[in-house]
C-alpha cells in the first residue's frame, strides 16, 4: 500500500493522481490534473502547477540505441520551487530549493538541479545532467544528456548542446552507445540559438555569440563567436573584475 502523508497546510485543486509514496510538506499547492509516479518528496511551499507530471519513468519502444538504465525512482523537490503547468519531471531528480521550472519544460531521468537555479518555458533538460546553483536556462534551450553547467552560468533562449559526435554510425548501431555532453564553467554566458558540440568545455566567465556554433574548448574569459565559432577578443577586464568582487574571488578562484 502507497504511504501518503500530505500536511494538513497543503492545497491541492481537483483531479490529483497519486500512484505510490508521496511526501508534500507544509505550504505546498497543487493545481488540477497533476500526477505524481511513486516516491516523491515536494519541500515546503512549493507549488505546482496544473497539468506537471512528476516523477515519470523513462519508456522506450525497442527502436532507441541508448539503453535505459533507471538508478533510482525518487524524486526529491526543494522548498519555495515553482514547477510550471505541463511539465514533465522524470525519476531520479534532486532539485534543490527555490528553483524555477517553467511551463512546458522537461527534464528527464538522473538530473541534479541546484538551488536558486532557473529552467524557462519549454527547456528541455536530457538525462544525467547537472545544472549549479543560480544558472538560468531560458526558453527553449536543449541541455543534452550528460551535460555538467556550473553555477552563475547563463544560456540564452534557444541553445543547443549535442553529446555524441560519432551519430553517424551509432545511430545503426555500428558503433557501441556513448555520449558525453559539453561543460560549461562558471559565469560563463551562451549567447541566443548558439549550439555547443559534444564533449566542449565553455570556460570560465567565457562568452560564446549568438548564433555561434563552438566545436572545440574555448579558453577563460574569452569572446567567441562564428560558424565555426573563433575567438574574437577577451572579456572586458572592468567586467571581469566586477564578477569576481560581487562573488568575493580573486582571479583564478572558482568558490
Amino acid at each position: 500500500m502507497a504511504k501518503v502523508d500530505i500536511h494538513p497546510t497543503v492545497t491541492c485543486a481537483d483531479n490529483l493522481n497519486i500512484l505510490g509514496d508521496l511526501t508534500l510538506k507544509a505550504g505546498v499547492q497543487i493545481g488540477a490534473n497533476v500526477t505524481f509516479y511513486p516516491d516523491v518528496v515536494v519541500g515546503e511551499d512549493t507549488r505546482i502547477l496544473p497539468g506537471a507530471v512528476i516523477g515519470r519513468p523513462p519508456i522506450r519502444a525497442g527502436t532507441t540505441n541508448r539503453p535505459l538504465d533507471i538508478k533510482a525512482t525518487a524524486v526529491r523537490i526543494g522548498a519555495g520551487c515553482a514547477i510550471g503547468a505541463n511539465s514533465v519531471l522524470y525519476c531520479d531528480l534532486d532539485i534543490g530549493d527555490r528553483v524555477l521550472v517553467g511551463d512546458l519544460a522537461s527534464i528527464r531521468e538522473g538530473c541534479r538541479i541546484e538551488a536558486d537555479a532557473v529552467l524557462g518555458r519549454g527547456v528541455m533538460m536530457m538525462y544525467d545532467s547537472h545544472l549549479g546553483a543560480r544558472s538560468r536556462v531560458i526558453d527553449g534551450a536543449i541541455i543534452t544528456g550528460n551535460m555538467l553547467i556550473e553555477p552563475d552560468v547563463f544560456i540564452g533562449p534557444g541553445v543547443a548542446t549535442v553529446n555524441d559526435n560519432e551519430v553517424y554510425l551509432k545511430r545503426f548501431g555500428l558503433l557501441p552507445f556513448s555520449s558525453a555532453g559539453p561543460t560549461v564553467r562558471r559565469f560563463a554566458l551562451i549567447g541566443t540559438a548558439a549550439t555547443i558540440a559534444a564533449e566542449v568545455e565553455i570556460g570560465m566567465g567565457a562568452i560564446v555569440a549568438p548564433g555561434a556554433m563552438v566545436t572545440k574548448d574555448v579558453r577563460p574569459w574569452t569572446v567567441v563567436a562564428g560558424v565555426p565559432a573563433r575567438e574574437l577578443s577577451s572579456v572586458d577586464e572592468a567586467m571581469r573584475r566586477q564578477v569576481l568582487r560581487h562573488f568575493k574571488l580573486n582571479d583564478g578562484e572558482q568558490e
